[in-house]
């Protein structure tokens, strides 16, 4: 009797969880097979959205594959389980120096909705992930999407491959460099084709990035690979100005690499099958320095291997056969509606945890504070004497040392050098074009900053490069939010502010007014607890490293 009883519960029970599970799930069919994602709860307490994760866009990128174009999906007959996250694409920790973790089969995005049937279709952000273009992904860690599910968006992230796997290049069509880049134009094709299924509007497409994922966003402003895939963008903390986008001897350093790696070849065919055949492990952890310094350039400015490039032109297309300064001087880019911004302190996280090299080639060789395309362009006795000014600029004292003064001023040195500077060279250049853009400065502070606080012990407390990301998406890599502190405020106006953009080609943040930024009114936004409009002028970075480019004999902006 009692047997009979327990299979009873046991079948009630049973047939519970299955009630329960297919609740849970929600199915959507898509050009390559049927999807299985899940149904969450949002943590700021407005009902559910759908998650569909680990959706693959493009083939895997392996064997013969490893560097070229990304191509088609592949199709699948089984229902697909969309509820936890892909590979992420092989990197390297590079602050800890750590092993190399990932999968070469990593071309996956996540697609998050507040439903599949809205009554009319509903507003696409297209996020691109930072990370110096050699780590990061598009994982729900550090961009959950609970804030903006509450606004009546889609939400969709990417991966798209890394370091050497996406940016090497021999010239060749099997390897054409920019293949990272490409895989985002693929995602972007994938989500006009399907993203109508998940209830997004594929002509309503918003394109956003934060530090190198804004990098890659000007970039699509520029190449006609990205014409025609999303209306509007935004791009955070990022340009393609920044010194590390700009490639030196590709093909040198891809020939130098297959050297490292037990073969020694000027053949670009032979190279790349030697490379094919190499350990994703041996690809990341070598170090094809082609000039001597830019060992310690590395250690003091981020100097990578590897970056987006002037493709030689292939049949098979490119994302870009131009200088992408002249892109801009000829007015050739993709007009669309843009948002463009930095924070108040961009230099607190990256003066603070590189402190120790600066101070480690001070101060006899001021060449380091050369950006690298000036110091590429010139001679050893013209790049010290520019560095020089550079030094005398920034720091007061004949040694810099380790103290709040001296702090100060090495983060005034990396906000402006690794970071202002670059962005208002594109500023300047967009402007003169003729092109809208609203601009911004954001300076919200609060437990939220997860970088910024580690200028606390010098005395800052201001928004740094990437404390705004914290304001626009969840994850366990920010605290548990509180929707009594004043962080929640922020939260509220930044996702308002990018949300209506995303809807209506214009923020609308409640009464305050945002202008446009253009070559008579120079307005932005300052961004914190509270929303101000206000007026740039001349930014003194801007004037002084005007002079800089110009007595190295480079262009600024024009």
């Amino acid at each position: 009797m009692k047997c009979g009883i327990c299979a009873n519960y046991f079948f009630i029970f049973f047939l519970f969880t299955q009630i329960l599970t297919v609740s849970y799930c929600v199915h959507v069919k898509v050009e390559q097979g049927e999807l299985k994602g899940k149904r969450e709860s949002r943590i700021t307490d407005n009902g559910e959205y759908l998650s569909f994760k680990g959706i693959p866009y493009a083939a895997p990128p392996i064997g013969e594959l490893r560097f070229k174009d990304p191509q088609p999906p592949l199709s699948w007959t089984k229902v697909r389980d969309a509820r936890s996250h892909g590979a992420i694409c092989p990197q390297n920790n590079i602050n800890t120096g750590g092993n190399v973790t990932g999968d070469e089969d990593c071309l996956f995005l996540n697609v998050y909705t507040p439903t599949l049937t809205p009554e009319t279709p509903l507003p696409v952000m297209f996020f691109i992930h930072g990370g110096y273009y050699v780590t990061g992904s598009g994982n729900d860690d550090r961009f959950g999407p609970d804030f903006l599910m509450d606004r009546d968006v889609v939400l969709v992230t990417i991966n798209y491959r890394l370091g050497v796997l996406g940016f090497l290049s021999l010239d060749i069509p099997e390897a054409p460099g920019n293949v990272g880049l490409k895989d985002q134009v693929a995602a972007m094709e994938w989500v006009k084709k399907n993203i109508a299924n998940f209830g997004g509007d594929p002509d309503n497409v918003t394109i956003f990035g934060q530090s190198v994922g804004g990098s890659a966003v000007t970039l699509h402003l520029l190449s006609p690979l990205s014409r025609g895939l999303f209306k509007r963008a935004i791009a955070m903390s990022g340009s393609f100005f920044k010194d590390f986008q700009l490639p030196f001897e590709h093909v040198r350093r891809a020939f130098l690499l297959t050297k490292q790696l037990g073969k020694c070849t000027k053949d670009p065919n032979e190279a790349l099958r030697h490379l094919q055949q190499a350990s994703v492990n041996d690809l990341i952890q070598a170090k094809p320095f082609v000039l001597y310094n830019e060992r310690p350039r590395r250690e003091l400015l981020e100097i990578m291997f590897f970056r987006p490039i002037i493709e030689k032109p292939m049949e098979s297309g490119n994302f870009l056969t131009e200088d992408p300064m002249k892109l801009l001087i000829d007015r050739k880019v993709n007009e669309v509606d843009f948002i463009f911004g930095h924070t108040g302190e961009e230099g607190v996280y990256r003066g603070v945890t590189q402190k120790d090299y600066l101070l480690k080639y001070d101060p006899e060789y001021n060449e380091f504070l050369v950006p690298v395309t000036i110091a590429n362009a010139n001679s050893a006795s013209e790049v010290l004497n520019i560095g020089t000014k550079i030094r005398q600029h920034y720091f007061t004292e004949c040694e810099i040392k380790d103290d709040t003064k001296n702090m100060k001023e090495i983060i005034k040195f990396y906000t402006d050098f690794t970071y202002n500077h670059h962005f208002y060279r594109f500023l300047e250049l967009w402007v003169q074009g003729g092109f809208k853009v609203y601009f911004y400065v954001f300076t919200g502070y609060t437990e939220r900053n997860v970088y910024g606080k580690l200028g606390n012990i010098y005395g800052f407390e201001n928004a740094t490069h990437a404390d705004d990301l914290a304001y626009l998406f969840s994850g366990s890599a920010y605290p548990t939010l509180q929707k009594e502190n004043p962080s929640y405020q922020i939260i509220e106006q930044t996702c308002d502010l990018y949300t209506n953009f995303a809807k209506y080609g214009k923020p609308t943040p409640n009464d305050t007014v945002w202008l446009p930024y253009d070559k008579e009114n120079t307005n932005y936004l300052l961004i914190d607890l509270e929303l101000t409009p206000k007026i740039l002028g001349e930014a003194p970075v801007v004037q002084f490293w005007r002079k800089i480019y110009e007595d190295a004999g480079l262009k600024f902006a024009t």
